[in-house]
């Protein structure tokens, strides 16, 4: 016997509303404890034997570097101070640059693929200094490896200089993320050991591209457009080098039109270190 229209309709619309409310199950006329067969069933499951064809997990390889554990928290000025009395700890440019490796603060740290402290001759009468690894250098795992490194590479050999008797380093040995400009916080806490760099190698000429380079060496807010083409006196503690200002690499490489005031600062740095070498005090 068929049921009458009115009442297929109606239970139509029961289960409509049963789905709108959630209702997934139906439950026995009698009560059932489907905890005790949730249980029952993962014991069970436990019981079979393995699957001698199941694809094992991936393992980790042997060469994988493992990660470092979450740097603790800490105040800004507690970071900046950390990083003064590490970096003044640091007995040698190779005991510096494990120091800052290791250093739990640093920024980008845990973000980059490779530390890249820098290339060149470490304790060169002339440093280089860009503010961090490009891109480029970050997938290669070399320092001064990109276009800017070749126009670098350029600019030192028209004053008779390569890497072999320069130094060339960066501020921050991680690539930040998106190649972003370093913030004032994160530049204090680089700042340290890159002036202890300097202290402990001694140069006499440094090259600054950029702006990160300039304030932390010379300790300015100046944008760079007004500290080109001026000589300063960049004091790392005990030590005084002449340090000359110049537009980022990457933003010269766009510009053809900083390169002529490049050029100029360039044979300034050159007649510095000449007169360096013939005996003149700073």
């Amino acid at each position: 016997m068929s049921s009458p229209p009115e009442t297929c309709a109606a239970l139509l619309a029961l289960l409509d509303w049963y789905v709108e409310s959630g209702v997934d199950l139906a439950l026995d006329e009698a009560p059932h404890d489907r905890y005790a067969d949730g249980a029952r069933a993962s014991v069970a499951s436990l019981a079979e034997p393995a699957d001698p064809v199941a694809t094992p997990l991936p393992q980790p390889s042997a060469a994988e570097r493992p990660r470092r554990a979450a740097a603790p928290i800490v105040a800004p000025d507690e970071a900046v101070r950390a990083a003064e009395e590490e970096a003044a700890n640091a007995r040698d440019l190779d005991d510096l640059a494990a120091r800052l490796a290791d250093f739990p603060h640093a920024p980008f740290r845990d973000m980059a693929q490779h530390f890249l402290f820098g290339a060149g001759a470490p304790s060169a009468r002339l440093v280089a200094f860009d503010a961090a690894p490009s891109a480029t250098e970050e997938a290669s795992g070399e320092a001064f490896s990109g276009l800017s490194a070749k126009l670098l590479d350029n600019m030192l050999a028209a004053i008779g200089l390569d890497r072999a008797s320069a130094s060339l380093a960066y501020v921050s040995p991680w690539r930040p993320p998106g190649d972003k400009a370093l913030t004032p916080h994160e530049m204090a806490i680089f700042a340290p050991f890159a002036r202890r760099r300097v202290e402990l190698a001694r140069p006499e000429v440094i090259l600054l591209f950029g702006d990160a380079p300039a304030r932390v060496m010379l300790t300015t807010k100046e944008p760079v457009g007004k500290l080109r083409g001026k000589t300063f006196e960049a004091r790392c503690s005990a030590h005084i080098a002449r340090a000359f200002v110049f537009s980022s690499l990457d933003a010269m490489l766009k510009s053809a039109a900083l390169k002529p005031a490049a050029w100029r600062d360039l044979r300034r740095a050159a007649e510095a270190l000449e007169s360096a070498s013939n005996g003149a005090q700073l």
